[in-house]
């Protein structure tokens, strides 16, 4: 790994980091069950030893001191992701920057485990560096080993999605050049989802962060689901495309009659199983526009 080059940008974005302080801390419950009775370090060992020595220690201190470290460690965790994400956004940082910053963590987490221990567990100043080291070894597992996860898993994610957006331009390539009437769908990551030709496309209606496809096939009115927008719809297919409202892009070649009543403004197309689809004022001066360029067209 050379530490000069740029980190790579999808390890720090925010989905990668979130899901790091999840993992994290999921694993470092199921670590401490693990480990802790073996520990000469942990605060349960710690608790026992002093309990030999005949000084009383609360069992409800002791889980109130647990959950704090807990929210405080986890707070400072976020806060460090957060702080790395925005770091990053303003001066991309190095693959050996990104090392410090997460030595840099295991450094602070395991003080806050220390300062914790002499605080709520044994006072015994004498020791304070001795469980600081130890706490060291045991954070840098608990922080590093979920990390290096969650870096494969992001960079696995994104080598894939890579390979499907070069899968998908191969098809455009070869698809454009035998019918240049065949349109690429593709959801919001780019990857392809659906092939169509626009002459069986009657229109897009949205439905939050979806839209669906209405066209037709063997004869019948089919639909399908696609994870985007109608605005990326339209901005890559606005040649065939016109919006009439803001729910609803048309196929301007499947216009059939425009109608403008009392109640309202409609679209007809020419599938009779397609009910009016509404045009709002804002769209209405450009559908006009266009029929009438179509009929002036079609006089000639």
């Amino acid at each position: 790994m050379d530490l000069k080059k740029k980190a790579p940008r999808y390890l720090l974005e925010s989905r990668t980091l979130t899901g790091s302080v999840i993992f994290i801390v999921l694993f470092s419950i199921l670590f401490m069950i693990i480990y802790g009775p073996y520990s000469s370090t942990s605060w349960l060992t710690l608790m026992f030893q002093e309990q030999e020595s005949s000084e009383v220690y609360s069992g409800f201190r002791m889980v109130m001191a647990s959950v704090a470290f807990y929210l405080v460690a986890i707070a400072f965790l976020i806060l460090s992701k957060v702080l790395l994400h925005q770091v990053h956004r303003k001066h991309p940082i190095t693959n050996g920057q990104l090392m410090l910053w997460v030595g840099g963590e295991v450094v602070m987490e395991s003080f806050i485990y220390t300062v914790f221990t002499e605080l709520f567990v044994i006072t015994d100043p004498n020791i304070f560096l001795s469980i600081f080291g130890r706490a060291i070894l045991v954070l840098a597992f608990i922080l590093i080993v979920p990390y290096i996860i969650c870096v494969l898993y992001a960079t696995t994610r994104y080598q894939r999605l890579l390979l499907d957006r070069i899968g998908m331009n191969m098809v455009n390539d070869k698809t454009d050049n035998t019918d240049p009437k065949l349109i690429h769908l593709v959801d919001s990551t780019g990857r392809l989802k659906m092939s169509i030709s626009i002459d069986s496309l009657y229109y897009v209606e949205s439905q939050d962060n979806y839209v669906k496809i209405y066209y037709e096939a063997d004869g019948k009115l089919c639909n399908y689901m696609l994870r985007s927008t109608t605005k990326a719809i339209e901005n890559k297919f606005g040649e065939y495309l016109i919006r009439c409202h803001r729910g609803y892009i048309v196929n301007k070649n499947k216009i059939k009659i425009f109608r403008n009543d009392r109640d309202g403004m409609y679209i007809k197309l020419t599938h009779d199983g397609i009910r009016q689809i509404p045009v709002s004022k804002s769209y209405s001066a450009n559908i006009q526009h266009i029929l009438s360029h179509s009929a002036k067209e079609a006089e000639k």
